[in-house]
């Protein structure tokens, strides 16, 4: 028998789950040319940063702005792709493709089917709970998108929670509806500012656990993207998630920003005397030169996709870069005074 206190427990736990349920609506990442989105993934293994700050997303239209400034970095996070394995593909069938998000030791995977140039959603995976759009996968679209598409798609399908299952069911509509001019700044990363393409998503789902509690709550995820109109690249993203239950007597609004940190490290590299690094082009040690004196706190390597690839959090003013492949790196200088950042070339 499924006792009443169970189910307040199990929805209140939910709840309480749902800032990390947002990973999983950071799944509508293109790679996109002019206004044109013209294939879903992002680069695998792009590092992103999570901000906080105030965001006006409510232009709409073409030729628009945005201005999101003042923003402030909390952690990072890691978009890769996988092939399924055999457990996945028998739990999600039709599974072709697996997105994985990693933030601090939460990891979160999104499952796809992709079907030619046509992309759907088959099933999201936490440590804690499981979604499987086995009734109705989600419809991303039929690639290109352009600039104006607009389409709505049923969902439906179970979520399983600690052993305890239930159903949901609703819409998903996607939109590209806008793009212009994205103006960003980040303390203590950097700015970007580029012309940009927005993509919208808006899922709605109703909750129960039949066959008593039908209709308990709502779930609604909005999620806007915007897409670097010269590379493709995905440089900024923003997930608000609401769940509302008067069953529950909750109504509450959780929103997690993303913005890509190989743009933010690239375009606004700190240009101060007091700050270089040597030699330059580098064979195997780098030096960190600081003219005045700070404490540096750790030091970490990006490629120019915003991949990490060293970090050290030993005080030091040297890192062995002796392992990194020929090309351009940027090298980012956490200290007591703030974070600074340079360009350098491995040879």
């Amino acid at each position: 028998m499924f006792h009443f206190s169970i189910f307040i427990a199990l929805l209140i736990n939910l709840l309480k789950m749902k800032k990390k349920l947002l990973y999983l609506a950071c799944i509508i990442t293109s790679f996109t040319f002019a206004q044109t989105i013209t294939t879903f993934n992002s680069t695998d293994g792009a590092t992103y940063a999570i901000v906080n700050g105030t965001i006006d997303q409510s232009p709409t239209g073409a030729g628009t702005s945005w201005s999101f400034t003042g923003l402030t970095t909390t952690e990072n996070s890691v978009d890769t792709y996988d092939a399924p394995t055999a457990t996945q593909i028998t739990n999600f069938p039709g599974t072709t493709n697996v997105y994985k998000n990693t933030a601090g030791t939460t990891v979160n995977n999104i499952l796809l089917k992709e079907n030619g140039t046509e992309i759907s959603l088959t099933g999201a995976t936490t440590p804690d709970i499981e979604l499987n759009y086995s009734n109705d996968n989600a419809l991303i679209g039929t690639f290109p998108l352009s600039f104006g598409y607009n389409n709505s798609d049923p969902v439906a399908g179970t979520f399983t929670y600690q052993g305890t299952s239930g159903t949901f069911a609703g819409n998903i509509e996607k939109t590209v509806e806008a793009h212009g001019t994205l103006n960003m700044d980040v303390d203590a990363i950097g700015a970007f500012t580029g012309t940009v393409t927005q993509l919208k998503t808006v899922q709605t789902v109703s909750l129960s656990i039949p066959p008593i509690f039908n209709n308990i709550g709502t779930a609604t995820q909005t999620t806007h993207n915007y897409y670097d109109n010269t590379s493709g690249d995905l440089v900024f993203r923003v997930t608000e998630l609401n769940i509302i239950s008067g069953f529950l007597g909750v109504n509450e609004t959780d929103t997690i920003a993303e913005s890509l940190a190989a743009y933010l490290l690239n375009v606004n590299e700190n240009v101060i005397t007091e700050f270089s690094v040597t030699p330059n082009p580098v064979q195997s040690v780098l030096n960190i030169n600081l003219k005045s004196p700070t404490a540096i706190k750790s030091v970490s390597v990006f490629d120019i996709n915003g991949r990490q690839v060293l970090s050290s959090s030993n005080i030091t003013s040297v890192i062995d870069v002796s392992t990194l492949q020929a090309g351009m790196y940027i090298v980012q200088v956490y200290t007591n005074k703030g974070t600074l950042t340079k360009k350098f070339i491995k040879k």
